[in-house]
């Protein structure tokens, strides 16, 4: 063989193993929560990534995972997201962290809607987390207080407030307890009720309608936000005035709603996984604190139950729904 063919075959031969060694690294991102993240979360997610230069089915795979239940009775969620080689994992909520923490303390885990992580052990500081946990915590429990204020404003002579509580959730035990306090600093009753599913929450606003409950707050729980368009329903069927955390439970019919944006929040995430994915470490990543409060006022919903929204709630709301 000529030296001039032999120098060709060894460049052809060569140039599938080149080519693959300029292939992009597609990077793993797990997804995973108590409940399916809302459309609009995850695609605010997305939207996050995409901005910093990261395309699915180019340089990352995006994988979205729940439990059928809780983590408890399907433990099955955190194990096959681990053991998928996942580089980082985004977890909302405060239980998810929770399973996140027994099953690893090695993969980066990024956190969205968690409330007190401090208190809860998560992390050393907001400063310096330490570990593998950084992100976002929703401060909910801080945010019970006015929650309620503006609640008693919008519906005067409440006497009677029902709260739905989900106790396998302990930020909204947290919340439960401080939004307890603020509803006796009223001068109101108290009537909780524990529930996390269609049936439970049906369950609920007929023991609260029975109670003559005269308005209702329910916590910013994965499972409120899953069944919102269910629990809008049946507040207007009762004919009870509903507060959530959530904008997305207003959205779907519930009256007021006073918190952080979750859309945002997952749209910081990418934030954090696209620090981690360029090497730095979630322990020396300090945790952000909401930076958008909203209140939003559904007005149709107030018109349907009776209520006049003040004109100076209207003026000073983030957003009205009409």
């Amino acid at each position: 063989m000529r030296r001039r063919e032999f120098i060709t075959l060894l460049g052809a031969a060569a140039w599938p193993l080149a080519a693959v060694a300029q292939q992009p690294k597609v990077w793993r991102i797990g997804v995973l929560g108590p409940v399916p993240p809302t459309p609009a979360a995850l695609s605010a997610f997305r939207d996050g990534m995409r901005g910093r230069g990261y395309v699915e089915g180019q340089n990352v795979s995006i994988d979205v995972r729940w439990p059928q239940g809780t983590f408890e009775h399907d433990p099955s969620a955190v194990a096959e997201l681990i053991n998928s080689n996942v580089d980082v994992i985004v977890a909302q909520g405060t239980p998810t962290v929770i399973a996140l923490r027994h099953a690893t303390s090695t993969i980066p885990i990024v956190m969205v809607a968690v409330g007190d992580p401090v208190g809860f052990g998560f992390i050393t500081s907001l400063a310096r987390p330490g570990g593998n946990l950084t992100g976002l915590t929703n401060i909910a429990v801080e945010l019970s207080a006015k929650l309620m204020e503006l609640f008693a404003e919008l519906v005067p002579g409440m006497k009677r407030v029902g709260l739905v509580h989900n106790p396998n959730n302990p930020a909204v035990t947290m919340a439960l307890r401080e939004t307890e306090n603020a509803v006796r600093k009223l001068n109101m009753q108290v009537e909780v009720i524990d529930a996390q599913t269609s049936d439970e929450f049906e369950r609920a606003f007929a023991q609260l309608r029975a109670k003559s409950a005269d308005g209702v707050v329910l916590f910013g729980d994965q499972t409120v936000i899953e069944n919102s368009r269910r629990i809008a329903e049946l507040a207007q069927s009762a004919r009870l005035p509903t507060a959530f955390q959530r904008r997305e439970n207003v959205d779907a019919g519930g009256l007021l709603s006073y918190g952080p944006d979750l859309n945002n929040d997952f749209r910081q995430a990418a934030f954090y996984v696209d620090r981690i994915l360029k090497g730095e470490k979630p322990a020396e990543l300090p945790v952000m604190q909401p930076t958008k409060i909203e209140l939003v006022i559904n007005l149709k919903t107030a018109k349907a139950l009776g209520i006049t929204v003040p004109l100076i709630m209207q003026m000073t709301a983030d957003e009205v729904v009409e």
